[in-house]
């Protein structure tokens, strides 16, 4: 499926569920696409709620060079008019926001700016990529900034380690096989990348919605530290930060602790989902079960 935002059409998944409690957008990380939380939807599906999924531009089935984007803020004002579909098409339900890595950067961007009508019910972060493990140093990010100004879009490896986002063989390998993920990134990419995600760290109280991290402690993509200490600095008392020792970037799809990921996930959007509607869900729990 695909809409419309920016004058280009993006590509979607949406796995629907009729009279859903509610519905879970998801924004995808780098180098991936909507078709990999196929199973994630399904789960969620079973448990009355419908799932949204786009590819952001220059990922999966959406156009653009892939890795590469004129201004990181695109990404957050596609998905402000995603947001806006998905409202339009179910006007009477929650819409709870799941950003992972790089999508959780996006996502928060999105909330953050007063640019684009992106108000959610909730936020849930799944590893977000607010620092990697492996940063340039300060001469390889000057030779970056200095790519950026004579060769923006020199398209590079991304250097991230497929073996690194699972300890499920099986996950890494279906991701090795999936045309629709690419490995690549620009410097012009990188460095909107770095702004957005500074510009996060240094306003964790401009988030406005009730959220959850999944964070995985084991993560050698991201620095799971720095995600915990901007968690800690969220303002109120309706953030909540859900630790997995030992897991890989990828919670989700982690052995032995994806189902508890799940489970905290629906825990989450439980408390989040309207009071009309939480006398179905354990009926719905049962059913899927």
């Amino acid at each position: 499926m695909y809409f419309e935002s920016r004058g280009i059409r993006l590509h979607y998944r949406r796995w629907w569920v009729e009279s859903a409690l509610g519905v879970v957008v998801v924004s995808h990380g780098l180098g991936e696409h909507s078709g990999r939380y196929r199973m994630l939807a399904r789960a969620l599906n079973a448990q009355g709620y419908s799932v949204y999924a786009l590819d952001h531009f220059g990922h999966g089935q959406s156009p653009g060079r892939r890795g590469d984007i004129e201004k990181f803020s695109f990404y957050s004002e596609d998905l402000s008019h995603f947001i806006r579909l998905v409202r339009h098409e179910n006007p009477e339900q929650s819409i709870h926001l799941l950003g992972h890595s790089m999508g959780g950067v996006i996502a928060c961007s999105t909330l953050f700016s007063t640019e684009f009508d992106s108000a959610v019910d909730s936020l849930i972060l799944s590893a977000p990529a607010l620092t990697g493990s492996n940063e340039p140093g300060a001469l390889e990010l000057g030779l970056i900034r200095l790519l950026a100004r004579v060769c923006p879009g020199l398209s590079l490896s991304n250097r991230l380690e497929p073996s690194w986002i699972c300890r499920d063989p099986e996950v890494v390998r279906d991701y090795c096989a999936d045309d629709l993920v690419h490995n690549r990134i620009t410097p012009r990419w990188f460095l909107g990348y770095r702004e957005a995600r500074e510009q996060l760290l240094a306003h964790p109280e401009a988030i406005p919605a009730p959220s959850l991290m999944l964070l995985p402690e084991g993560d050698r993509l991201v620095d799971p530290a720095v995600s915990r200490q901007w968690q800690a600095q969220l303002e109120g008392d309706g953030h909540q930060l859900n630790v997995f020792a030992e897991a890989y970037h990828e919670v989700l799809n982690e052995p032995d602790v994806a189902e508890q990921a799940l489970v905290s996930l629906l825990d989450h959007l439980s408390a989040h989902t309207p009071s009309a509607a939480q006398g179905v869900l354990p009926e719905r729990r049962r059913a899927g079960a």
